[in-house]
């Protein structure tokens, strides 16, 4: 929570940006980004790492790239494992904070972590969805995701083919 915290007062000072044009440069174009999640309890650990950068290719619509690494350990069986892997997404502004979002990602994990040196695989995503941009001053800003991986597989690594996200941007 400190670090959560940590990043929404530095998102405070960053400088402010003015509307993209035809005449922004490439610096006024570029944004970072990206979450950090911790989970803890009795029975599990979570931790997940996810940062960002991104390209406002006009006023609506932005793309960008971003890795991913999450740590999950399950306390009372003593198995954990290590999942990574990169993505692309599109963005475009629809109506005021509103926006529409379309990410390809992948990311690699143990198949079957209750055995030592398991055979690793890698699965694709394509979460399509919408989402919501909050302001926190004038370059910064909270965003949260609802989206639907059209290429949900069972086998993978996730249980539901919803994905939710909370990140910041500056």
């Amino acid at each position: 929570m400190i670090v959560f915290l940590g990043f929404a007062v530095a998102s405070f000072g960053q400088k402010g940006g003015a509307l993209i044009n035809e005449r922004s440069s490439f610096k006024d174009r570029i944004y970072f980004g990206g979450g950090f999640g911790l989970s803890a309890g009795s029975g599990s650990t979570a931790i997940s790492l996810s940062p960002i950068v991104g390209y406002m290719i006009n006023s609506r619509l932005s793309a960008g790239v971003g890795v991913s690494y999450q740590f999950i350990k399950f306390n009372n069986v003593n198995v954990s494992n290590n999942l990574y892997g990169g993505s692309t997404f599109l963005r475009m502004n629809l109506i005021g904070q509103i926006f529409a979002y379309a990410s390809y990602e992948f990311v690699n994990y143990d198949t079957n972590p209750f055995i030592d040196g398991s055979p690793r695989s890698t699965t694709s995503r394509l979460p399509l969805g919408a989402g919501l941009s909050q302001p926190l001053g004038e370059k910064a800003s909270l965003n949260m995701i609802a989206a639907y991986d059209v290429l949900y597989d069972q086998s993978g690594p996730y249980n539901t083919p919803w994905v939710f996200s909370v990140f910041f941007s500056m």
